[in-house]
């Protein structure tokens, strides 16, 4: 395992907007989680991702930890209680690896129904100390090019068990919005033990201890959708943009957050961002301690919303687009990575 130091702060112009990564490195461990996993991707946006992970410790130096797999590309699923689900392109070989201590598992080979579209989530569920992954067949359709696709069949590994075992859905799930490129499910955050998955029309949801899955809508008002699901101190929340008092010019951008009651969904709008925030196109995940992931049309971005402090996140390389993720140290002992590759 090698360890490098971040890449200091370049002299070009502009560098003023910029934060040097040693100083991101240290804001982002302000966040009420231990760490930060950072991912390097050349196709962040269709979610296929190089095998090359940084993990910061608590000194600030990086440490490079590559995850042997016998493919170049990766699609990265989300991370987890210290595990990173990774996948290759086509669904088909699945890994959950450990950044720690450098242990992975290639899942049980699942076979595919070809020709279906695929997707694979995953979560933890903390009351059994559990790693579960759903691999969800989608019916194609007649022709090709479509708007949305039918859920067929949804299988689900444990990593207690070590094997899979095909669920029943037991709800009606919508056609979902199809896009060629991108997943039709993505996994999103874990609040309270439910496994939030986000599509374009609605959002699913999955309880990863009873195995339940159910349906909450977006809010329904004169919105635009500004992120993706968040975690928001605990809470499901969403950043929506909205037209005040009927003009086109003046956009309100504000945090909603969800709250279940008697089975009923609501959301509540918790606050409004001020004016800078709406340079910002899209949020990706809230990092904690009052600062948002998102991204401008000028690159990516750590958005204090307390301080009003927008600062631009340089990253390595203009090729590259990096995703700074949740990470928290693993709760999993080592027996439940029986038979792993120590890389």
């Amino acid at each position: 395992m090698e360890s490098s130091r971040c890449r200091k702060r370049s002299s070009g112009s502009g560098g003023d907007d910029y934060l040097p990564e040693e100083l991101i490195m240290k804001i982002l461990s302000w966040a009420y989680v231990p760490s930060i996993l950072m991912i390097s991707s050349n196709y962040c946006d269709n979610g296929l991702c190089n095998a090359t992970i940084v993990y910061p410790l608590e000194d600030e130096k990086q440490v490079s930890v590559p995850l042997i797999t016998p493919f170049d590309s990766l699609r990265f699923i989300s991370s987890f209680n210290g595990i990173v689900c990774v996948c290759n392109a086509i669904y088909s070989d699945i890994y959950l690896f450990n950044p720690l201590t450098r242990m992975s598992r290639k899942l049980p080979l699942k076979h595919s129904r070809d020709p279906h579209r695929y997707d694979v989530v995953f979560g933890f569920d903390s009351v059994s100390n559990d790693c579960k992954v759903l691999k969800i067949a989608y019916k194609m359709p007649a022709r090709y090019c479509t708007d949305a696709l039918d859920v067929l069949s949804v299988d689900l590994y444990s990593s207690i068990s070590d094997s899979w075992r095909e669920i029943q859905v037991g709800i009606a799930l919508p056609s979902l919005a199809y896009c060629s490129f991108l997943p039709v499910l993505i996994s999103g955050p874990v609040v309270d033990g439910v496994l939030y998955l986000e599509a374009v029309n609605t959002i699913v949801t999955f309880n990863l201890h009873s195995e339940m899955f159910g349906l909450i809508p977006y809010p329904s008002f004169n919105h635009r959708r500004k992120s993706n699901v968040l975690d928001f101190e605990g809470s499901v929340a969403v950043v929506l943009e909205s037209i005040r008092d009927g003009s086109l010019d003046e956009k309100e951008v504000s945090l909603w957050t969800m709250e279940a009651v008697s089975d009923e969904v609501f959301w509540n709008k918790i606050f409004t961002f001020d004016a800078g925030f709406n340079d910002i196109d899209w949020v990706f995940l809230y990092a904690g301690a009052n600062n948002f992931v998102g991204k401008t049309r000028l690159g990516q971005v750590l958005y204090d919303y307390w301080e009003k402090q927008t600062k631009y996140i340089r990253l390595p390389s203009q090729s590259f687009c990096v995703k700074a993720l949740k990470h928290t140290e693993t709760f999993l002992s080592a027996e439940q990575f029986i038979g792993v590759n120590n890389s």
